[in-house]
Parts: C-alpha cells; structure tokens; sequence
C-alpha cells in the first residue's frame, strides 16, 4: 500500500487561491486539480496528518472533500500529539502496517523523513511543479525503522 500523509492548511489552501463560502472549508481548486493527478497516477492512498482533523469529524472531512472534487476520501488519519510531532505521529501510524511507499505533504518542515518529505510553499499551495518528486518519492520502497 502506497500512502500520502498530507496537510490541509498551506498544501490544500494557497494564500493566492479561491475560496468558495459556499462550503463548509474551501480548498483551492488548483491544489484539488493536482492532488487529483497525484491520485490518479499512483495507487495512493490518503492519511490526514493535518491540526485541521481535529477540527472537524470524519462525516465532515468526508464531506469537505467531496465539496471540493478530490477524488478519493481519506483512510485515514494520525494520532493527534500536537503540530509540533506531526513527525511522531506520522511514525506512529507506520509502525505495523504494511506501506510499500509513502510521501508527506506539507508547508511545516516535518524532521526524519529527509526522502520521503516535500515542503509546500503555503503561497501556492500543492501545484503541478511538486507532482514529479512525489511520483519520484512514491516510486521509493519503504524499509521499516
């Protein structure tokens, strides 16, 4: 199973997106476009790592998503330990399970996963010029710590 551990705020809501008022929590279409592409191109699966989980239950999350055209819904998400361990956290929900590879999305830099980590500007968000190293970084074979 192949996973991306992605943020919401500053990787789904580039400061320089639209924002539609009509839904419960408005991503920027442009991110959405280009998380689909990484979606459809792999066969990846979704895991909120995000503060924004916390937030809103997973009917809302659900709900979110569809509101705004992803593709896929998440499987699932890590343990809350504060935004500051998101490192912990996204440690935690390897351990045990089977993942051939994955990759992290966000505009935090997130420490220990040097080849498996790609920093967001939260100015543009997820855009197409970060699409070729998350196919690179998914095409990695994950060995356990």
């Amino acid at each position: 199973m192949k996973l991306l551990f992605l943020d919401i705020d500053g990787v789904m809501t580039a400061d320089e997106g639209t924002i539609n008022n009509e839904k419960l929590y408005s991503f920027s279409s442009s991110c959405v476009e280009v998380l689909n592409k990484i979606l459809s191109t792999n066969n990846v699966r979704i895991i909120l790592t995000s503060s924004w989980r916390t937030v809103f239950d997973v009917e809302k999350q659900c709900r979110i998503f569809k509101e705004n055209g992803v593709v896929q819904l998440p499987m699932g998400q890590t343990k809350d330990l504060g935004y500051k361990h998101r490192n912990l956290e996204i440690k935690s929900y390897l351990e045990n399970r089977k993942v051939e590879s994955f990759v992290i999305l966000d505009d935090m830099q997130i420490e220990g996963f040097d080849d498996h980590f790609v920093l967001i500007d939260p100015r543009k968000g997820l855009s197409e010029e970060y699409v070729e190293r998350v196919n690179e970084i998914l095409d990695i074979n994950f060995e356990h710590i």
